[in-house]
């Protein structure tokens, strides 16, 4: 079902004013429903049927309201009928009271759309549905929405609201015991008792034990990491890290968690018992692992902030050349003025001095590091002392989990020296110092190696601790083996690939030769040059187009001034996104403020105060509550798809470009350095927050989410194609040289689609074929000859296996490209996906090379990016403060919230572009050029007010966005201007 629909289920009467699309769309007949309404004798029955047809098509319940029925509904199924339609305006007039004509109107209506009344079989099936979603979704704000659609979509008449809430009701319970006896059957009623109790303690200067362990780091100090330790350890002494059950998964703890953490102890000891104890054993549960991903984010953060800091001290203690030579000659003039040496002292002097600077053997920059952090001597021990307490786990043996084993026994018996004959070895450049003669150095040295292969492995997943969100195992990160080997036929088919590598690699290799012949022939013509690199003409710039500006002018000419307030109701009353981010419609006008204000206070990061001066109506705590509610991001992003396919609705936009293209790219929002997660951005220099956004070729953002900058986008990429909702089946996403790795093009083939990079290096540039491959002699010198096809093959299984798993949601792509990044060189699963990939990025390449529309398009599609980026811009005007920074579901309601009134002001846009030009074609009479309407973009700016005191009209769109309260509320404003 689109997600325009959703606002339209389970509405009690239809409403004031209908437009033409939703006249034509729900209340015109298809001959078989003419037929059957004509069945009625009179002409007046005949209406009242196609009435509630029209009504139960579009909201799924049958009309039993006597309230006012529009005129122009009216006038619209007399033309459908050819029948005169009544003066009358409500239905308490066709029927008059006789209920018996208006229940077998009701059934009737039924029968025609095919919609029936739920049965006692459907009911019960239908908590067995909502326990299979509380399951895998626990959040339940979106879940009589859910219900509803499910509902519609089975063609089940949708009973009241009081009836859909106990069905809720009902199954929240269930699902509530099996947890909490699942829980008890693992933990014990003891435990769980004592970790509610122990909430409410009081723990240092914090009010609650809760409060503490719900804070997060200030910033990557060791201090800082010292503090997280310290919770992790308590947790584990309270016995949160044994026995968790796998039945509560890791949605489940994170919505219990945060509807723990969001309310005081205080307040949770009101609640009944068995509750509770479910959110306090999500609660600890929840802050262990999240403080050991802290911990180890931080240590791997601070061992590559030592590394820097060793490389800026050797740059500062290094002289210059010129410096260098001064010495040099300072010392020779000393030498050459000392009367005291004699002809043959002298001559030995000079040849040393003349030996140490021909010293053949420098050191490189990297002996010099780690030559300076051995000199560090306690800054690894102390760190390491307490890092090493940690479960560590492996798979199979690892040296790091064995250099992990014996530092915890050394450090047990307080031992400063390494034992000689220690035989673990955690790479070359180290082996020296640690089998030294100088134990105490050596010790060092296995102390600073131990870090730094932790590190990698801790990235690479070789090493992991289950007590964690990102740093557990493979096993738990991919689908199960034996789940994989029940439904890998399935998986496969999903995915539409081969079970066979050849199967695969057969096309491929041959639309690779057929690309290379392509080359070699355009090389032929001149179309580009090949020495050691290929080389393009840059690209012509786009000729002006003088008719495109006259139309570019004239639609914005004719463009009215829009106040941010208004767009944001007009779309609202087009799209009813309040109805979805509220999962209901508004109970009242300050409800409704209420939600736009903290739609407002996430998107522009002002505070609740700042909007509260903005919006007078509405207090800041009221404000505040209503963006802890708003602060699940999957109904922000649910509102800006239905704004998005409300964009797309119109005939403008199918001139805009391709719908199954897009591109991805990432801004940077600014915020205080307090966060731990911020990251200077390299051109302002500022702490920054990253938000990755998806902009389809015909405009608008369909997927969003917030990223640390300085990190690899490509999971973040894959990601937003394979989440989405809104945009179709996406098959090319541009990206830039960020956005892009072998392994991320080889995997987001096995998903469906082309990643396309814009590589900004012409080392990236080379083309890859298998060895043995022949080539084109001409192409030889940017061919490299290195691909494996035997390794494709050896691990095509479990490279599938990644694939299926970042489909089915067992794990986020951005997780899975972490795992298999250049941490994981060495795994035969990367080294075979590389491959893979490098295959896909040399067809891409000689299609970008030897087709310049193709590469003009790529080009274009990225600026369609950069242009929502500008948008974007103008409406977040405010700093992340640290309050939404902090964890990544309140950034992610930043992100979404801020791709939500992006999406309402190009709507906007779009809407009164698409009034002007069909005002434009009905004054001229012709068709416009497409190539005209390409060029114009819906994110214009001008004439649009973003700022000031915000005062909502919403009694002007109040038969649209509340139907229920629009009488009320005109008489309020009658009563207000009187």
């Amino acid at each position: 079902m689109d997600h325009w629909r959703l606002a339209y289920l389970g509405i009690r009467q239809v409403p004031r004013e209908l437009s033409e699309f939703e006249l034509s769309t729900f209340f015109t007949f298809s001959k078989r429903e003419r037929t059957q309404i004509d069945s009625r004798r009179t002409d007046l029955y005949r209406l009242a049927i196609a009435l509630h047809v029209g009504f139960l098509r579009m909201t799924g319940r049958p009309l039993d309201s006597y309230r006012q029925i529009p005129t122009i509904l009216w006038r619209h199924l007399g033309q459908q009928l050819d029948v005169q339609p009544p003066d009358v305006g409500t239905l308490r007039s066709i029927y008059d009271g006789n209920f018996k004509t208006l229940s077998d109107h009701q059934g009737f209506a039924k029968t025609i759309v095919n919609f029936r009344s739920i049965a006692e079989h459907q009911r019960r099936y239908v908590i067995r549905w909502l326990k299979e979603q509380l399951t895998g979704r626990p959040e339940r704000g979106q879940l009589m929405s859910d219900l509803k659609r499910w509902l519609y979509e089975h063609r089940l008449v949708i009973p009241p609201d009081r009836s859909l809430r106990q069905f809720v009701v009902q199954a929240v319970h269930d699902i509530e015991d099996s947890l909490h006896g699942t829980l008890e059957q693992a933990l014990g009623i003891d435990k769980l008792e004592s970790w509610a109790r122990l909430l409410a303690q009081p723990h240092g200067d914090h009010t609650s034990l809760q409060q503490w362990l719900w804070a997060v780091p200030l910033r990557g100090s060791t201090h800082q990491m010292s503090e997280v330790l310290d919770k992790i350890k308590l947790l584990t002494m309270h016995g949160v890290a044994n026995s968790w059950p796998a039945g509560c998964n890791d949605a489940i703890v994170r919505y219990y968690a945060r509807r723990c953490a969001s309310r005081p102890p205080s307040i949770s000891k009101r609640i009944e018992p068995q509750g509770r104890r479910l959110e306090a054993a999500c609660f600890v549960r929840y802050a262990l692992c999240t403080a050991t991903d802290q911990v180890l984010t931080m240590l791997r953060r601070w061992v590559l902030k030592v590394v820097n800091d060793a490389s800026r001290d050797i740059e500062t203690a290094r002289l210059k050349a010129a410096d260098q030579l001064r010495e040099f000659a300072l010392a020779v003039k000393a030498l050459a003025t000392d009367e005291s040496l004699s002809r043959e002292d002298l001559g030995k002097k000079l040849c040393v001095l003349a030996d140490q600077v021909l010293q053949p053997h420098q050191p490189s920059r990297r002996s010099e590091i780690r030559r300076s952090l051995l000199r560090k001597r306690y800054y690894a021990r102390n760190l390491l002392i307490r890092i090493v307490q940690l479960p560590f786990e492996a798979d199979t043996a690892h040296p790091v989990l064995d250099a992990i084993v014996l530092l915890r026994d050394l450090y047990r018996r307080h031992a400063y020296l390494l034992p000689d004959g220690v035989s673990i070895r955690l790479g070359r450049a180290w082996r020296e110092s640690i089998d030294g003669y100088d134990r105490l150095k050596a010790m060092v040295a296995f102390e600073w190696a131990t870090l730094f292969a932790l590190r990698v492995a801790l990235r690479n997943g070789t090493i992991f601790v289950e007590h964690s969100f990102s740093f557990r195992s493979q096993a738990h990160m991919l689908i199960p083996a034996e789940e994989w080997r029940t439904r890998r036929n399935n998986l496969y088919g999903h995915l539409g690939l081969p079970q066979d590598p050849q199967e695969f690699l057969g096309p491929v290799l041959a639309h690779l030769d057929q690309r290379l012949e392509l080359l070699d022939r355009a090389a032929d013509e001149g179309k580009v040059r090949i020495d050691t690199a290929v080389h393009l003409d840059p690209l012509e710039a786009q000729p002006e187009d003088v008719e495109a500006d006259r139309l570019r002018r004239a639609i914005f000419e004719a463009h009215p001034p829009g106040q941010l307030p208004e767009i944001i109701l007009e779309i609202d009353s087009a799209t009813r996104f309040s109805w979805i981010l509220l999962g209901r419609e508004p109970r009242s006008r300050v409800e409704l403020l209420m939600m736009y204000s903290a739609v407002l206070a996430h998107g522009t990061s002002l505070s609740a105060a700042e909007i509260s001066r903005m919006v007078p109506e509405i207090s800041p705590a009221a404000i505040r509550q209503m963006m802890k509610r708003l602060e699940d991001e999957r109904m922000l992003r649910l509102a800006a798809d239905a704004v998005l396919e409300f964009m797309h609705e119109h005939p403008v936009a199918a001139h805009w470009g391709r719908a199954d293209l897009a591109s991805s790219d990432m801004m940077s929002l600014e915020t205080t350095r307090t966060v731990w997660q911020a990251r200077a951005d390299p051109r302002r220099r500022t702490a920054s927050i990253g938000m990755y956004t998806h902009v389809l070729d015909r405009w608008g953002i369909f997927y969003d989410q917030p990223i640390v900058l300085n990190e690899r986008q490509a999971g973040a990429a894959i990601e937003g194609v394979v989440r989405q909702s809104a945009a179709g089946d996406i098959a090319q996403l541009a990206v830039d040289t960020h956005g892009y790795t072998d392994f991320a093009m080889g995997l987001a083939r096995a998903l469906g689609f082309d990643l396309c990079p814009r590589l900004s290096h012409l080392r990236d540039r080379r083309l890859h074929v298998p060895r043995n491959h022949e080539v084109p002699p001409q192409l030889a010198a940017v061919t490299d000859r290195d691909v494996r096809l035997e390794l494709i093959v050896d691990v095509w299984d479990e490279f599938v296996r990644i694939a299926a798993s970042i489909r089915s949601g067992k794990c986020t792509a951005v997780d899975a490209l972490a795992r298999f990044g250049s941490a994981a060189r060495g795994q035969a699963v990367y080294e075979g996906g590389v491959h893979v990939g490098r295959l896909f990025r040399s067809i891409f390449l000689i299609d970008y090379f030897t087709n310049a529309p193709f590469r003009a398009e790529m080009q274009h599609v990225l600026n369609r990016g950069e242009a929502v980026h500008n948008v974007q811009r103008a409406i977040h005007i405010g700093k992340i403060p640290v309050e939404l920074a902090r964890r990544h579901e309140s950034l992610s309601a930043v992100s979404s919230a801020l791709t939500l009134l992006s999406n309402i002001l190009m709507a906007w846009n779009t809407t009164h572009m698409q009034r002007v030009l069909e005002e434009i074609q009905a004054a001229t009479g012709e068709p416009l050029a497409p190539e005209q309407l390409r060029r114009i973009a819906p994110t214009h700016l001008e004439g649009i007010n973003l700022r000031g005191t915000f005062n909502f009209p919403v009694a002007r769109y109040a038969h649209r966005i509340l139907p229920s309260l629009d009488s009320d509320l005109h008489a309020s404003t009658a009563s207000r201007r009187a």
